[in-house]
């Protein structure tokens, strides 16, 4: 089982979020977590120099949206307050919604983030505009991204696809796919993405260029997935595979084609351009995947509990 104690769901109202909340609820029961209802308002200061900003005053104003946010709060969880949860709704302010949210999660020492996004592409592909993509590519906690467009009844986790790359990092998001997997009693894959090479190699002519080194790379990949699979930990039921492909697509593609619950995938830990482009297979998968995305941070954050 995980170490979960404390869950945030940042919520803005919307549809995508309602979709989420189930999640948050099913995550927060099966842990015995509190969970922790956040809504951010932020206000840009109004111009001085400008009469039409001047009524209501900027403090006026906040304190009208304050209430109603409160009052949102309360019929938004309203089908599901008779449940058992330890749950605290809060409103709070902030300069930006996504340093609200990634601000609280720190101080209150939370262990998973939980964010709805509508599944779209551009601008808009998720919640809250560019926030979530803020939230996903900047938070130190695990983040749970759940899209509007799932097909996976919430409350059946049974099979959970572990993608791996053989790094440090993705060797850390098996581990915690594993302890799932433990909890919930599913089937745990393990898919490694071999890359089509469209490049001829004209130095290794006993094969045919590009296509003939990944083919000669495929049986290795394959004990290396073995050989993860047996690597100590709770007993649980592991299969392994490998594609060829493009690493995004190919993830989407065998998770649709098993059925996935979940997908586990980790982050690599990096900080400046290099963190800020995480998008290229951690967000789209996360945006694009129709069941849940558990995605974890490499930096030393664990939800294992310790020894």
């Amino acid at each position: 089982m995980l170490r979960i104690r404390k869950i945030l769901f940042p919520t803005d109202f919307s549809e995508a979020s309602r979709a989420a909340l189930d999640h948050a609820l099913l995550w927060t029961e099966l842990h015995d977590a509190e969970l922790i209802l956040l809504h951010v308002l932020s206000l840009r200061t109004a111009d001085p120099f400008n009469p039409e900003h001047r009524f209501p005053s900027p403090e006026e104003f906040e304190d009208r949206i304050h209430a109603l946010a409160d009052s949102e709060m309360a019929l938004f969880f309203a089908p599901s307050s008779d449940k058992p949860l330890r749950i605290r709704q809060l409103v709070r302010r902030a300069p930006e919604v996504e340093r609200g949210i990634l601000e609280f999660a720190e101080s209150e020492d939370v262990d998973l983030v939980v964010l709805g996004t509508h599944g779209r592409r551009g601008a808009a592909h998720l919640l809250m505009g560019s926030v979530a993509a803020e939230v996903l590519r900047r938070s130190e906690r695990a983040v749970l991204v759940v899209s509007a467009r799932g097909e996976r009844p919430v409350g059946r986790v049974r099979r959970i696809l572990a993608p791996t790359d053989f790094s440090s990092p993705s060797r850390h998001a098996i581990a915690h796919a594993r302890a799932l997997a433990a909890a919930t009693g599913s089937t745990l894959e393990l898919l490694h993405v071999l890359p089509h090479l469209e490049v001829p190699l004209p130095m290794n002519p006993g094969s045919f260029g590009a296509a003939g080194i990944v083919a000669e790379l495929e049986p290795a990949a394959r004990k290396a997935l073995e050989d993860l699979a047996a690597e100590a930990g709770p007993r649980v039921a592991i299969e392994t595979e490998v594609w060829h492909g493009p690493a995004a697509a190919s993830i989407l593609n065998r998770a649709a084609e098993t059925d996935a619950d979940l997908i586990v995938l980790a982050t690599h830990g990096n900080t400046g351009l290099d963190r800020l482009l995480l998008g290229s297979v951690t967000e789209k998968v996360a945006r694009l995947a129709r069941c849940p995305v558990l995605v974890l941070p490499a930096d030393g954050w664990s939800l294992l509990p310790s020894d």
